[in-house]
């Protein structure tokens, strides 16, 4: 037991290293949380529910992840289609851009279980989206995140009430809470998307622990996806996501999916982490989603962690025009 405790700390220095980012299948489902520049673009009001099983080999010790996001529109652009004023010919009426311009903002509640170390927190983005040119648009944003991580030493029985790094441990302060401030631009259309978010513009402990590091893990990220129509029935969207760590090292997610009358979507994603994942969607109506993943080491770990499963539930609100989601 006193080698499970000892692994368990292992990786909760790890875990305590780097401010919190989606731990998905699906990172395109909370990219929002990734660069808070994503938040609002969609036109319509967005629910997502995740639940991650992880590395089942392990059991009942196995990381379990849930992840709410919420993202919604605080100020809509005016569309002379919806305006109650009739006109001759609205296409020859320009409207001024700042009246064109969006305003987004975006919730997130997470929770992790990983054996005996527990992960609860919370935060919100906003994003201001101007148009450029036609349907290009950039998206400038901000969020916050507070997450407090806690290693339950007193569930853990080592066997021995009197071994002395164990009576440590209880008396150690094994609780931390982290205030994380991050920052992004996104530049976008219906088909294209490029951005790029600066997580650590502050990172600091609110409550500070004896066992915790202090400093972040990741220093950025970069997204960048296109949608190409192969027919009025086919599109096909590949995508990358790049995460740049502290010490200046790159990792990336190389995403494809293809998409049948956007009602039904399948894809593949490889990490250069040496994993695998398999994914299938359904867009049930103009209201209701659904998907599913299924990712696998392709390394040595596999026959000691299994693979890991994902579940993705989501509700669109007031989608009265009955939209699809852009490219990611």
């Amino acid at each position: 037991m006193k080698s499970f405790l000892l692994a368990a700390l292992l990786f909760v220095n790890v875990h305590l290293f780097g401010q919190y980012l989606p731990n998905n299948s699906q990172v395109f489902q909370f990219s929002s949380v990734l660069n808070p520049a994503f938040s609002g673009i969609e036109n319509f009001n967005d629910l997502k529910l995740s639940y991650r099983y992880q590395w089942t080999g392990f059991g009942s010790q196995a990381p379990k992840f849930v992840n709410l996001a919420y993202n919604t529109r605080l100020k809509q652009p005016l569309e002379l289609g919806y305006n109650s004023l009739r006109l001759s010919n609205p296409a020859m009426v320009r409207i001024p851009r700042k009246r064109r311009m969006i305003q987004g903002f975006s919730l997130n509640v997470f929770q992790s279980s990983v054996g005996v170390i527990k992960s609860l927190g919370a935060g919100a983005s906003f994003s201001v989206n101007y148009p450029i040119v036609r349907q290009w648009r950039v998206s400038a944003g901000a969020g916050a995140f507070i997450e407090n991580r806690k290693l339950d030493i007193a569930s853990v029985d080592v066997g021995d009430d009197n071994d002395p790094f164990y009576n440590h441990l209880l008396n150690s302060s094994t609780s931390q809470t982290d205030l994380n401030l991050r920052a992004g631009v996104l530049f976008y259309t219906p088909e294209f998307y490029f951005g790029f978010s600066y997580l650590p513009i502050v990172y600091k402990p609110i409550q500070a622990s004896e066992l915790a590091m202090e400093e972040a893990f990741y220093k950025a990220t970069i997204q960048l996806g296109y949608a190409f129509n192969v027919n009025p029935d086919l599109s096909i969207k590949p995508s990358i996501l790049g995460l740049l760590q502290i010490d200046n090292s790159m990792s990336y997610d190389f995403n494809v999916k293809a998409y049948i009358q956007n009602k039904v979507w399948a894809g593949l994603s490889y990490r250069s982490t040496k994993n695998g994942i398999g994914m299938v969607g359904f867009n049930l109506n103009e209201k209701l989603s659904a998907s599913y993943s299924y990712e696998l080491s392709l390394s040595d770990f596999q026959q000691f962690g299994g693979g890991s499963h994902e579940l993705v539930l989501g509700v669109r609100f007031n989608n009265v025009r009955k939209y699809n989601q852009y490219t990611w």
